[in-house]
């Protein structure tokens, strides 16, 4: 595997990082709402659900989907209602005080999972990336290597994304104002679940 194709495959996963979407969505709630160790347990779970997405590329799922666009149609709508189901209980809940929300961070590591699996637009994208960046697809060894690589990245963005939110000055910034924050994320997640829908 050439060396210019890997830097090529990170600088679109770090583009893909750093755009806002769901992902960011939960890492802001994970880390500002429920400290630093739910945060990194948000990172972690949406670095696996990114991964898994990869290897399904490498498997070739995007095929299946271009065979069979009502399993693309059914992960979506289902994705879709995850983020609808996040948004309302986000929503509800803009008006409870953090300590009172049960186990926080122990739910950080499902929020992160679930948030990336319910975006099947990532899949698509991935695959993208991968027919452009890499002139076959990465088999054995190779594929091992970006599936690690990519999980590294992930692993490395989202923590230095969780340290920089839960330093003290901003994390009291937001729980000034979070029934304010809640709302407008859950209004963003609705946003993006109906797009995704559709």
């Amino acid at each position: 595997m050439e060396s210019a194709a890997l830097i090529a495959f990170n600088l679109a996963i770090l583009g893909a990082l750093a755009s806002p979407g769901p992902a960011i969505m939960a890492m802001l709630r994970a880390a500002l709402g429920n400290g630093r160790r739910a945060g990194l347990l948000c990172g972690l779970g949406l670095g696996l659900g990114a991964v898994l997405w990869s290897l399904l590329a490498v498997l070739g799922l995007n095929v299946i989907f271009a065979v069979a666009p009502w399993a693309f149609i059914a992960l979506k709508v289902a994705g879709a209602l995850y983020l609808i189901w996040l948004a309302v209980t986000l929503w509800r809940r803009a008006d409870t005080p953090v300590a009172t929300e049960a186990s926080p961070a122990e739910n950080g590591l499902r929020l992160g999972l679930l948030t990336n699996l319910a975006n099947p637009k990532a899949v698509v994208f991935i695959a993208a990336i991968f027919t452009t960046v890499f002139p076959e697809m990465p088999t054995g060894r190779e594929a091992i290597l970006v599936l690690g690589n990519h999980l590294l990245l992930e692993i490395t963005f989202y923590s230095a994304l969780t340290f920089g939110l839960t330093i003290p000055a901003v994390r009291v910034l937001y729980m000034k104002s979070k029934a304010i924050f809640d709302r407008a994320a859950a209004a963003v997640l609705g946003v993006m679940a109906l797009r995704i829908a559709t």
